[in-house]
């Protein structure tokens, strides 16, 4: 198998998501998560509290829907796909800003926890997959998707990344620019898609490079208010 013919090869992540297939099984294996997610939520704000929520979000969406985003529409992204930044960001705004950021970031990592490497390999693949197509080198058929996916975000104006380095045993590419990011500071504090958005690389690639013999290590976030994302592969 060549890199190339994985599913979702050379796509954006939103693009990925709409068009990725659910089984039944994999249905039946993130409803639990899901609904002890929206579980905790509840015994948060109580159900009169998740139903101000719901409202509070669908309010903060409209008003962030009415904002000036020309800064994000000069890098290409479409309004559908603004909408669905809007949407992530304005739900983890709301949470945090309802039950207080330390309890709404904890109710999400426990989901991410559970759901990210599933989630994730549809996005990417197993490691076993990436194997295969390097016959048996994790490192190149990785690397060439992971450009094709970030090449494909640019062109979506959803992300910006370089890669800094680029060896035999080891890969490092920086995000520097994240619309998510972007968006999340505008609307009050960036840490909205760190914990919403970004703490789920920290639970899928760790994964990924177990499987792959290989470490994955990450300093810093724009989200976090560093310069770039900075996502580093290296074989053990």
């Amino acid at each position: 198998m060549q890199v190339t013919e994985l599913e979702h090869y050379g796509k954006d992540i939103i693009s990925i998501q709409a068009q990725s297939k659910i089984s039944l099984r994999e249905i039946q294996r993130l409803l639990g998560p899901v609904l002890g997610y929206a579980g905790g939520i509840v015994k948060t704000l109580g159900m009169g509290g998740t139903v101000q929520l719901i409202r509070n979000v669908k309010d903060e969406i409209k008003a962030a829907q009415m904002r000036d985003w020309s800064t994000l529409k000069g890098k290409g992204i479409s309004q559908a796909n603004l909408d669905a930044v809007i949407k992530k960001i304005a739900l983890a705004k709301v949470m945090a800003e309802m039950m207080g950021m330390a309890h709404a970031a904890q109710l999400r990592r426990e989901l991410s926890g559970r759901i990210s490497v599933p989630v994730f390999e549809k996005m990417f693949a197993p490691a076993a997959v990436f194997i295969e197509c390097g016959d048996g080198d994790f490192l190149p058929p990785f690397k060439q998707y992971y450009i094709a996916l970030m090449e494909a975000m640019a062109r979506k104006g959803l992300e910006e990344a370089q890669v800094v380095q680029d060896t035999k045993d080891v890969f490092q590419l920086n995000v520097t620019y994240c619309a998510w990011a972007e968006l999340a500071k505008a609307l009050g504090d960036p840490a909205y898609c760190y914990y919403s958005i970004c703490y789920g690389d920290e639970v899928f690639f760790p994964h990924l490079c177990a499987q792959a013999g290989f470490t994955f290590k990450r300093t810093g976030t724009l989200a976090q208010g560093a310069p770039a994302c900075d996502l580093t592969f290296t074989r053990i």
